[in-house]
C-alpha cells in the first residue's frame, strides 16, 4: 500500500490521544436543573405545581444521571438538580398533608 494518507508516522495524530466526550450536552441535564429550581420555588406557595415540576425534573435528571459516568464533568449540576427535586417533593408533600 503506497497511499501517502495511510502514513501515520510523523503526522501528530497519535499524540492527540482519544477524543474527550462533552458530558455538558447530555439531554435532560440542564432542563432537569431548571425544572427543579422552579419546583423548589413553587413548592411553598403552590404545592401541587411544585410537586409536578419536581417529579418531571427528577425524571429528566435521573435519565441524565444514568448516562454521565462517575467523576465526569457536568455531573455536579445533575446531582444538585436531583437534590433540589427531592427537597421540592418533600416540601410539597408536607404542605399538602400538614
Amino acid at each position: 500500500m503506497d497511499d501517502p494518507r495511510a502514513n501515520m508516522e510523523g503526522n501528530g495524530l497519535l499524540g492527540l490521544g482519544a477524543p474527550r466526550v462533552n458530558w455538558a450536552k447530555t439531554p435532560g441535564r440542564v432542563p432537569g436543573f431548571w425544572l427543579s429550581v422552579a419546583g423548589t420555588i413553587l413548592a411553598l406557595p403552590v404545592p401541587p405545581a411544585g410537586f409536578i415540576l419536581a417529579v418531571i425534573s427528577l425524571m429528566f435528571s435521573g435519565k441524565a444521571f444514568g448516562v454521565i459516568p462517575a467523576k465526569a464533568r457536568g455531573r455536579g449540576l445533575n446531582l444538585t438538580a436531583i437534590a433540589l427535586a427531592v427537597v421540592a417533593i418533600l416540601v410539597s408533600l408536607v404542605r399538602v398533608f400538614a
